[in-house]
């Protein structure tokens, strides 16, 4: 579309059909009616907004209520069994080490008896000396 034609569009004159005889007398007989509202549904008044406040209090609203802490005991002091710890000045650098493993594998079988009563644990037949 050029300009020329646009120009020619905007000069053009409109030819309107002039109004049907009755158009005039129909506006005027609305214009003077009461105004009557349509009558909402009890749904559109009543039951829509309260199923609105219902889910957005279920949405809101917490799934679960939380449960109070639990506190931690505090673990008991482990006091280390005197029988397997033994005081020896005859021993070799060796043996001492092999007692000292013995100990701590003492240690670790009743810390998992004491923290972990359900899991069992074998004990040894035959008696070793130290």
């Amino acid at each position: 579309m050029t300009t020329k034609s646009l120009e020619n569009r905007l000069r053009e004159k409109i030819v309107t059909d002039p109004p049907r005889p009755g158009f005039e007398t129909r506006v005027q007989a609305m214009a003077r009616e009461r105004f009557a509202p349509e009558r909402k549904l009890f749904i559109h008044r009543y039951a829509i907004p309260v199923m609105a406040i219902i889910a957005i209090f279920v949405i809101i609203a917490p799934k679960e209520k939380p449960s109070t802490p639990t506190l931690a005991k505090t673990p008991e002091a482990i006091k280390p069994s005197t029988d397997t710890i033994l005081e020896t000045t005859e021993e070799t650098g060796v043996q001492r080490e092999i007692r000292g493993l013995k100990n701590d594998a003492h240690r670790a079988i009743s810390l998992f008896k004491k923290a972990l009563p359900s899991i069992p644990v074998r004990k040894k037949n035959n008696k070793e000396n130290l």
